[in-house]
């Protein structure tokens, strides 16, 4: 007699299908939106970056990565952030129009084709 033994394997990257995600703390969410990905920190305890002459709504919480070019901060009066979106679990990747993003224990680190993003997490945000 034949048995069959089905094997499943979990891959750590969320489909790129996947427009958003959190991380398990709750504490940082991301969008994808015509190729672009925006992300935003809920609670930070970073020195907030000063906040340009021209924007007179949040700043300092929110970063948009394209698929080509750095990071930059994002002036806005709204938010992605949502309890309904997927988690992506500490060690699993995020791919998507270019993008590509990992989240740890430490926070989330983004990049795109060129090797340009952002790290964030409670403590830090670095664009590069």
């Amino acid at each position: 007699m034949i048995r069959w033994v089905a094997v499943w394997v979990v891959l750590p990257v969320l489909a790129s299908a996947q427009e958003a995600f959190q991380l398990p703390s709750g504490n940082i969410h991301c969008m994808a939106f015509e190729g672009t990905l925006r992300c935003d920190v809920v609670a930070f305890s970073y020195r907030r970056p000063p906040r340009p002459r021209d924007c007179d709504l949040d700043y300092g919480d929110s970063v948009e990565l394209g698929p080509r070019g750095p990071a930059r901060m994002v002036c806005h009066g709204d938010t992605v952030q949502d309890p309904k979106s997927p988690v992506l679990g500490y060690g699993r990747a995020w791919q998507g129009s270019g993008l590509s993003c990992t989240a740890t224990q430490a926070g989330l680190r983004c990049v795109n084709a060129e090797g340009r993003g952002f790290e964030m997490a409670r403590a830090r945000l670095t664009l590069f």
